[in-house]
């Protein structure tokens, strides 16, 4: 039996309710489908997992049981947040964070979160709560809410921000959708350094990181570096050159924003 099915059956004892008449209420046709999922054989479909969730006012975390991931929370009231979508262990992306980072900032490595892309969904989103809802990214965007700045980090792969980025940047729209005040919170204290080629070869790469800020009075909160421009390769660290520390200290430290 998996944790989900022994909360369906405690949930279903609880209501005092046999498996015959807990099938009837979710509509399905046997209580042997009931008796599946409780033993974890068979999976509850999310349509069903959501009318359980109304139907008996259970909060969704508690039915999941998830456990929030503690390492988003700022150490003090000033923190800053730096997140890198770089796909390496090492590289610039990591290296500028922790060149940027001071003991009570903090750094999280996107690729090393549970994440789950959009995909083998059914719109959920629109009518109710992402199918993903339970990884760590809902709590990732809660918790930036905290910070004094936000900082990403975004590599440029085969001429686009990485697909970790992509991944972020599509499941915002239902966090957007259910907390539709804390956008501009968010997008006030959020800094963007793209790292990629340079701006000729690649000159879409700066506005889509930029596309966070349209329609804002938010300006100058997009940062590019382009290795090319200092004879830098892709394997290149790039704060080896003095003018790209400068920019970035400049780009972090201005309060004039």
């Amino acid at each position: 039996m998996n944790k989900l099915g022994e909360k369906i059956k405690e949930i279903r004892l609880k209501e005092g309710l046999s498996q015959e008449a807990l099938a009837k209420e979710l509509g399905y046709n046997s209580r042997s489908t009931i008796n599946k999922i409780e033993k974890g054989i068979n999976e509850i479909s999310y349509d069903k997992l959501m009318l359980l969730i109304k139907k008996y006012e259970i909060a969704m975390d508690e039915l999941l049981e998830k456990k929030r991931n503690d390492t988003f929370e700022p150490l003090v009231s000033d923190s800053i947040l730096y997140i890198s979508f770089s796909a390496r262990d090492n590289g610039n992306c990591v290296d500028v964070a922790n060149y940027l980072k001071t003991e009570k900032d903090r750094l999280v490595l996107f690729k090393d979160i549970s994440y789950n892309p959009c995909a083998k969904c059914g719109y959920e989103c629109f009518s109710s709560f992402c199918k993903y809802h339970n990884d760590d990214i809902y709590n990732l965007f809660s918790c930036m809410m905290k910070y004094k700045k936000v900082v990403f980090i975004v590599p440029m792969y085969c001429g686009n921000p990485s697909s970790l980025y992509f991944i972020f940047n599509e499941r915002s729209q239902e966090y957007f959708m259910h907390n539709e005040a804390e956008y501009e919170n968010i997008i006030e204290r959020l800094y963007i350094i793209g790292i990629y080629g340079d701006n000729e070869k690649f000159p879409d790469f700066i506005p889509c990181l930029e596309k966070w800020f349209n329609g804002s009075k938010y300006s100058n909160h997009v940062l590019g570096i382009e290795r090319h421009k200092y004879d830098l390769k892709l394997k290149d660290p790039i704060l080896k050159v003095e003018e790209i520390k400068n920019s970035i200290n400049e780009f972090i430290n201005s309060e004039e924003r």
